[in-house]
């Protein structure tokens, strides 16, 4: 039953994408509005777990002044993470997702209208020029879910951080707000195409100023995001 359900999630999710994915990018590209992708793709992401059973509690998005550009660096425990994350902070966030992701025409059509920067993983150098591309958008006041992880964990024990995502904020001239996911990994765990209904809490913990940090204190930066996700996992 729970490979049935972890199947139904991603292929409801994948076929509303493919089914109504151009009509609403047409509708964003041509009125500039992004909440015409934004809004739908919430609706089905919420209809989605709701049918699965998965249950969300989000704690601290009071914390977050809505006028402000944000760098969240949550932990990475699921493949539906993404997804969660889309619903759960309050704002139109973008994400630096793998290339491979382009294969699908409507993504490949879809993520330049809502900043989505896609990395290739194999080449460093892409790699970085990404990254910066995302910086700019971040500046023009993109907010950016960026996992310092780099990939989900196994077991839902944080894996060492990278720094890409914290020389973004610092570039940029963002607050970092690091955000803990729990119980994702015993929702969705990594290796499986299965769904156990239970509730992923999501914290959001109090934004990190980069003024004053740099290059030379990032992993006093780090240590501090770090510290946070920890504590509430």
């Amino acid at each position: 039953m729970a490979r049935l359900r972890g199947i139904f999630l991603l292929s409801f999710w994948f076929g509303s994408i493919g089914l109504f994915g151009p009509i609403v990018i047409w509708l964003a590209r041509r009125t500039g509005n992004e909440n015409f992708i934004y809004k739908p793709v919430g609706l089905f992401v919420r209809l989605g777990l709701a049918i699965v059973g998965v249950r969300l509690n989000v704690v601290g998005r009071e914390r977050l002044d809505s006028a402000k550009t944000y760098l969240f660096t949550p932990n990475h425990q699921s493949l539906i993470d993404v997804a969660i994350f889309w619903i759960c902070l309050g704002r139109n966030v973008a994400y630096l997702a793998k290339k491979e992701l382009l294969r699908n025409p409507v993504l490949r059509y879809g993520f330049p209208v809502i900043g989505v920067v896609a990395v290739d993983r194999s080449n460093r150098t892409a790699a970085v020029n990404s990254a910066r591309t995302a910086t700019e958008n971040l500046r023009r006041g993109k907010s950016y879910v960026v996992y310092p992880e780099g990939t989900r964990s196994p077991d839902g024990r944080l894996l060492p951080f990278k720094k890409g995502a914290f020389i973004m904020a610092m570039d940029a001239g963002v607050p970092i707000v690091p955000v803990t996911i729990s119980g994702g990994t015993a929702v969705m765990p990594k290796g499986k195409m299965s769904v156990i209904p239970a509730t992923i809490r999501i914290t959001i913990h109090e934004p990190i100023p980069v003024e004053g940090y740099s290059r030379e204190r990032i992993a006093e930066l780090i240590g501090l995001a770090r510290a946070r996700i920890e504590s509430a996992l």
